[in-house]
């Protein structure tokens, strides 16, 4: 903020007259809304009949209030509104003007620029003049005057809403290029109509949405902390000409996936003078192997993950990247290799959150569904719907992440702005009531892991690419995890509503530790069943969560059975019951039993039938196909059977 006058008044004698110069440099410049002195100091004036001076302002800028410690026999006025009159006279007396300060002029500063030009004999209707003790009159020309200016830009805060209503903004009026335009946090702003301003920052957890056009005559800034990231999409035209930067902020001491949400930064963005030392890694998918980054002049590219580790004791770092922020479409065709696994470390190369999920601005094509975020320590997981260890749908700017090509050859991984979305909430519990979710979760002195399974249409029980997710393992060998051992390891296993009725799990630690294993997430199933194949035991998860010690040695350790028949040890012979589907019916032949209570549940717990029988042959009618469970017990002893209904 910049408040300067200059003004220099000279005659036939070398008369003048000056001011001083407003500024965040001489530690004089006005707060806006405060009253300040504009003192014009004159030289060479001596004795006159009279002084008059005309200054032109801009009064939705500075609003005059007065003047103060001025010479005798001096009036101010305003002629216009936006003129101010000067007058020094004792007319028939003639005055004597010492050289220094003729007066201060007072203003209110509202805030922004203003030219402050005195009227000439070349310039405006009224003209600043002596008249000479003599009877002669002296006029001031351009060159004799210096003008001035208020080169003020003040602060504008809107706590959300359309950028174009005054009344969002704290101080009533909508940004003009003389503005710093903030978006505060945990607002969100629209802009919908032609914007501008002087700078423009969006705090933490601030969003803003351009669909018109914005120019920006400073520069633009989005902040990052610990409780998030400013978030910006941009859906129409930005012009910026200072400099664009976004910041992400990382904690030290871990593993982070990372992307420069702007274009043409390279790694000097992230080298912080080496004081804390920071090592990035480039993971290759044609070796499956991850190699360090040395060359700060290195590109970070338009859509790379990059691993960073920030070595400081105790303090978390925040990188500020500078570049343009990306608009149109980002990625090539054939962009990911599928050289070796097919995995390819990519990143939200935009300035908010991207949405995985998103109907338009993606394409991808040979690419599974699964994506795999690094996130504290351990591997979160998202597909179809369903997150594992915390994995979402959104991924946040600046954030790395996994992609795996589905088949032979290259895949493409392209996207817009349509996949942007503001979101900063953590992703919930299964939300879709189409998908019956059980959630597992280990635990370890609170670093904890998930296993997810989900029963849903479309899905099998093979290697679903739509549907599953596989196995990410932390970098931390100590950091427990659990999965689904099937199909080379799974994070999320989506199965049939058909499938079996028992799921096999396994568990990694460290060797020696107590782990605990619980559900976090039922599905309505009525009793989940978690068998420890190492120990024998047996614990329903719905009622407790199971505690062991963790053997190294031991592999394949778990399974989850989802039968709500409970496991016992008395059972019934082989030969006392027959159980059989027929139709569209489930029959029961009692052979040795005179009574029996006959229940029917499907694959996720519920009890669809029960019947008390005395009769050998029992028909029960179901009116949907699919696998049922039955259970049939006399009181002490049991049998269970699995049958398929067309």
């Amino acid at each position: 903020m910049f408040f300067s006058v200059f003004l220099i008044l000279s005659g036939l004698n070398a008369q003048t007259l000056s001011t001083d110069t407003f500024s965040e440099g001489n530690g004089n410049l006005p707060d806006v809304g405060t009253n300040f002195d504009v003192p014009i100091d004159v030289t060479g004036i001596g004795t006159i009949n009279t002084l008059t001076v005309y200054l032109e302002y801009d009064n939705t800028v500075m609003s005059y209030t007065g003047f103060a410690n001025n010479v005798a026999n001096t009036t101010v006025s305003n002629i216009t509104p936006t003129v101010l009159k000067v007058l020094v006279a004792d007319f028939p007396n003639p005055i004597t003007i010492a050289d220094g300060k003729l007066i201060d002029l007072q203003f209110d500063y509202l805030g922004g620029y203003s030219d402050l030009t005195f009227h000439t004999w070349e310039y405006g209707a009224y003209k600043s003049s002596i008249l000479e003790a003599d009877y002669t009159t002296t006029y001031f020309y351009d060159v004799d005057v210096t003008n001035g200016a208020v080169e003020g830009y003040w602060n504008d805060t809107i706590s959300g809403g359309d950028w174009n209503t005054a009344t969002n903004w704290s101080l009533g009026v909508v940004p003009t290029v003389w503005h710093n335009a903030t978006v505060a946090a945990g607002t969100e702003t629209t802009i919908t109509a032609a914007a501008v301003a002087h700078n423009v920052e969006i705090e933490t957890g601030g969003q803003l949405t351009l669909s018109s056009t914005l120019d920006v005559d400073g520069n633009f800034f989005i902040e990052s902390s610990a409780t998030g990231s400013g978030s910006f999409i941009n859906n129409g035209t930005l012009t910026v000409t200072g400099t664009s930067s976004a910041q992400c902020y990382v904690t030290n001491g871990q593993w982070h996936g990372i992307a420069s949400p702007v274009s043409g930064e390279d790694f000097s963005a992230m080298y912080l003078g080496g004081n804390p030392e920071v090592w990035v890694k480039e993971y290759d998918e044609t070796t499956n192997s991850y190699s360090e980054m040395y060359d700060t002049t290195t590109a970070m590219g338009d859509m790379q993950g990059w691993f960073t580790w920030v070595q400081t004791s105790s303090v978390p770092q925040t990188f500020t990247f500078t570049g343009a922020y990306r608009t149109g479409t980002i990625g090539s065709a054939g962009n990911m290799a599928h050289a070796n696994s097919g995995h390819n470390y990519v990143g939200n190369p935009f300035t908010s959150a991207i949405d995985w999920d998103a109907a338009a601005g993606w394409t991808k094509t040979n690419m599974k569904n699964a994506i795999y975020v690094y996130n504290n320590g351990n591997w979160a997981s998202y597909v179809g719907g369903v997150g594992a260890a915390g994995g979402s749908r959104y991924i946040a700017m600046s954030q790395g992440f996994f992609v795996q090509v589905s088949g032979a050859g290259t895949g493409t991984l392209q996207m817009d702005v349509d996949v942007c979305v503001h979101n900063s909430v953590a992703y919930l519990k299964s939300q879709d009531t189409e998908l019956q979710v059980v959630r597992l979760q280990i635990e370890d002195a609170g670093m904890v892991d998930e296993a997810v399974i989900v029963f849903r249409d479309g899905a099998t029980e093979g290697l679903d690419d739509e549907f599953d997710a596989g196995k990410f393992f932390s970098f931390n060998a100590d950091y427990p995890q659990i999965y689904s051992t099937a199909n080379n390891y799974m994070s999320i296993n989506a199965l049939p509503f058909t499938a079996q009725e028992s799921v096999a799990l396994d568990v990694r630690g460290k060797d020696g530790n107590s782990l605990t294993i619980s559900a976090t997430e039922t599905a309505g199933f009525e009793n989940l069943s978690l068998k420890d194949e190492f120990t024998g035991d047996f614990v329903n998860l719905n009622e407790k969560s199971y505690t062991f010690l963790y053997d190294a040695e031991v592999t394949d350790r778990f399974t989850l059975f989802f039968s709500p028949t409970g496991i016992g040890d008395n059972p019934l012979s082989e030969n006392a019951v027959k159980i059989f589907a027929y139709d569209n019916n489930i029959q029961v032949v009692l052979s040795e039993l005179d009574h029996a209570n006959i229940s029917v549940y499907n694959l996720l717990g519920q009890e669809v039938a029960t019947v008390s029988t005395n009769t050998n042959i029992t028909r029960i009618s179901v009116d949907k196909s699919g696998y049922y469970l039955v259970k049939v017990s006399d009181g002490k002893h049991y049998s269970t059977q699995k049958v398929f209904i067309k």
